[in-house]
């Protein structure tokens, strides 16, 4: 295959599956590569997409404008309400707003913030395993790793764990709207009404923290004052849905990603079984082996080069983070998985001023979810081959679709 003969096309399901094949003749035939089933720019070099990233002023996160330009007439009205909150999502906008959002939020999502969860991680890991199903082979995904980020994050907002499904059901619709989701039926409209929801439930929840204000991260949000200014409901209801998207299905596939190269690496499950000490270098090498964000998605602003390719004004640009942690020029034999690596500089989470916030709680939530499940089993294997399994049809994540796991 020629470098013209080049394609990057999400929507293949081997591709899907496992594009590290593709990244890797991408990065050294076409590292700046024009897509036309995406028409779009795929970059995969570590260096350009730390260049880029690190660059606002000509590379936007403002892509929602583009997606209204976009939509089928039928849809605008559905449409308007999902933007309506999904323009205070940081990771949508650029600095001057981006820089007072994350101020306010940085108030609030910070380390000891995250380390004052680590018992909360720990209880309800324990408390999710003693209650999976016993049997042969077991789905992870639904039985715990779709659960404990989820239950973490409605701890740390101050939600009833209880209505978990029930939120986690809209903020998967919302997400449509921003995902693939190809040939999905009424997307726009379920996005509608999971965003609808989701603000609902919320608004009543800031107007109760405004008259009784908790310790929890919600009530801080609220009273947050960044140069004497609040903020505002839709804000503060968009803040919101994205921590919980964000910090939701983020670290539920950093979970099930680690998992499943445990399950193909089994001398690393021995080693970490021996010295549990390692888990924290470790959890650094499951985020760089398979990523569980797919590729980061940004606006040209104005016409520019990147990695010897004209780009111009206008167009949409991928920035594969999967394929930059596999990028041999910084990491040596990148295809292996080795949990002793060290110094590790991967971008699982991005790079620059949006680089990802909740970082450090997908880091304690890996390294005490993975302890605790190689503690309990003494063997995890795959009960399926890989290729049998679909993978989440999203540019923004990357995980599969369910886990069959064999735990004994």
């Amino acid at each position: 295959m020629s470098v013209d003969e080049l394609t990057y096309d999400p929507a293949d399901p081997a591709t899907l599956r496992n594009p590290h094949p593709i990244f890797a003749r991408l990065r050294e035939e076409d590292p700046v590569h024009w897509s036309e089933p995406m028409s779009g720019w795929v970059v995969t070099g570590y260096d350009d997409i730390t260049d880029a990233l690190t660059d606002s002023e000509v590379y936007s996160a403002e892509r929602l404008g583009g997606v209204r330009k976009h939509l089928p007439a039928a849809a605008l009205t559905s449409a308007e309400e999902v933007l309506r909150y999904l323009n205070s999502w940081m990771v949508f906008r650029d600095p001057p707003d981006h820089t007072r959002l994350r101020r306010h939020m940085a108030q609030v999502l910070n380390l000891p913030t995250f380390e004052a969860m680590r018992d909360t991680v720990s209880s309800l890991t324990h408390m999710l395993l003693d209650r999976m199903p016993q049997g042969d082979v077991i789905d992870i995904l639904p039985n715990f790793s779709i659960l404990l980020p989820g239950m973490v994050v409605m701890e740390l907002m101050g939600v009833d764990r209880t209505r978990l499904l029930e939120v986690k059901g809209w903020s998967d619709d919302m997400m449509l709207f921003i995902g693939s989701a190809r040939g999905v039926p009424d997307k726009y409209e379920r996005a509608r009404r999971g965003a609808h929801a989701m603000a609902t439930l919320f608004k009543e929840l800031i107007a109760r923290r405004r008259i009784e204000p908790g310790t929890d991260m919600l009530s801080q949000l609220v009273f947050s004052e960044v140069e004497g200014h609040r903020l505002n409901d839709d804000e503060l209801v968009g803040c919101l849905m994205m921590v919980l998207n964000g910090g939701h299905e983020t670290t539920a596939n950093l979970i099930n990603n680690s998992l499943m190269a445990l399950a193909h690496n089994p001398d690393a499950a021995a080693a970490l079984r021996a010295d549990p000490g390692r888990m924290v270098t470790a959890v650094e090498e499951f985020l760089r082996y398979d990523s569980p964000i797919l590729s980061i998605g940004r606006i040209v602003k104005e016409d520019t080069e990147l990695g010897g390719k004209q780009l111009t004004a206008g167009e949409r640009v991928f920035f594969m983070l999967l394929s930059a942690n596999r990028d041999a020029d910084v990491f040596d034999d990148p295809d292996t998985l080795d949990i002793t690596r060290n110094p590790n500089p991967h971008m699982a989470f991005g790079k620059g001023p949006h680089f990802c916030l909740g970082t450090p709680l997908a880091r304690i939530e890996g390294q005490i979810v993975l302890n605790a499940l190689l503690e309990r089993y003494s063997s995890i294997e795959m009960a399926e081959p890989t290729g049998s399994i679909d993978w989440i049809n999203s540019m923004v994540t990357r995980g599969p679709t369910r886990l069959p796991l064999r735990l004994k």
